[in-house]
């Protein structure tokens, strides 16, 4: 790892308020699992995105702990049935705090 990115990491463990740490690149987690329902720009504006009423991110208030859990568990609408898959088996822990950044950046102010 370059040493920039080694004092950047170190920085922003030291934040305050700074609850994710992301060493992967949660962007293109994002789009090779996300964007197909939740668009590259995260407003949900895809064909699948408006068939599954999927939330545009933007406006999105989830805490981390609760990115996580819809990423890993899924989101099941009222009628039980499963509209966002489960992604806990198929990314790494690396993978899921990659994406709660990315999903966080889509927020006004990124945070």
């Amino acid at each position: 790892m370059p040493t920039r990115n080694l004092a950047l990491l170190f920085s922003l463990m030291i934040l305050p308020g700074v609850t994710v740490i992301a060493t992967v690149d949660g962007r293109e987690v994002f789009e090779n699992n996300c964007a197909s329902c939740h668009g590259l720009d995260g407003r949900a504006k895809t064909p699948q995105g408006k068939k599954l009423k999927a939330h545009d991110l933007r406006e999105s208030k989830f805490t981390d702990a609760e990115i996580e859990h819809q990423i890993r568990e899924g989101k099941k609408n009222p009628a039980g049935v499963q509209v966002m898959p489960a992604f806990g088996q198929h990314l790494s822990d690396e993978d899921i705090k990659g994406v709660i950044v990315t999903v966080k950046g889509f927020r006004p102010g990124g945070k």
